[in-house]
């Protein structure tokens, strides 16, 4: 017996040998990772306010800037948050599909797109956020992706609008160029943020804003107008309903 319990104590030196080995195995696993550096080490145009360590270096090669999901820098709160909200759209249409038996027709494509402008807006920040740090040529290309995909989220938040929530004398007024009109402040308005984005540097001028803020104002200002007349009307008929 006692033979058996100096052999079971044995093992389990073992064993925990091994377990305190799993870190420095689990790192070794890993590509060794540069370490983020000040804001004097990068390009002026990485740079943000107040922000002076955490920035990833430049010239990296691409799987650094991917794994770099998962080292903390100045960039990683906005990954993540793209990233968690992204599969929870995509998660909650899906519990959505499942418990409604939506199905695929007419009715349910203002929807399907809507979804789809919106996970591709959350991917496209994410990326941006992501893969920027590369060089100032990938900085601003991402960027651009970036705007597009505001852009699209945009024009997919304005269908939606338009096809479930406008009234019905509002959509026989207005259906003839209420998308057309969308489209183009959807355009305008990455237009805008893209010019802004090249044109000027800190300190920014007011022009850089209202560059921006303008083309989004409008856009947004037109694609909830179904919504707001809806719920005007709404008002101003003494409903009651919870909707």
């Amino acid at each position: 017996k006692m033979t058996a319990i100096l052999e079971r104590i044995s093992t389990l030196s073992l064993s925990g040998q091994h377990l305190s080995r799993l870190p420095r195995l689990l790192e070794d696993g890993f590509p060794q990772m540069p370490c983020t550096v000040k804001e004097c080490e990068v390009p002026q145009l990485f740079r943000e306010p107040y922000i002076h360590t955490g920035y990833r270096p430049t010239g990296q090669d691409w799987r650094y800037y991917f794994l770099s999901l998962f080292q903390k820098h100045n960039e990683v709160v906005n990954v993540w948050t793209h990233l968690l909200a992204a599969l929870a759209v995509l998660l909650r249409f899906k519990t959505f599909v499942d418990a409604e038996q939506v199905p695929v027709d007419a009715w349910s494509l203002p929807l399907l797109i809507f979804v789809l402008s919106s996970v591709t807006y959350l991917t496209c920040s994410l990326l941006a956020h992501l893969l920027q740090s590369k060089s100032e040529l990938y900085h601003y290309t991402f960027y651009f992706v970036d705007y597009v995909g505001v852009s699209i989220y945009q024009y997919g938040s304005a269908l939606a609008h338009f096809y479930y929530s406008s009234d019905q004398a509002w959509y026989d007024k207005f259906w003839l160029f209420f998308l057309p009109a969308a489209a183009f402040c959807g355009w305008l308005s990455c237009a805008g943020c893209c010019y802004a984005k090249y044109r000027y540097r800190r300190p920014y001028p007011i022009m850089r804003k209202m560059c921006q803020v303008i083309p989004a104002g409008l856009a947004f200002i037109l694609d909830i107008s179904p919504v707001a007349h809806r719920v005007v009307l709404c008002h101003l008929g003494g409903c009651e309903e919870d909707a």
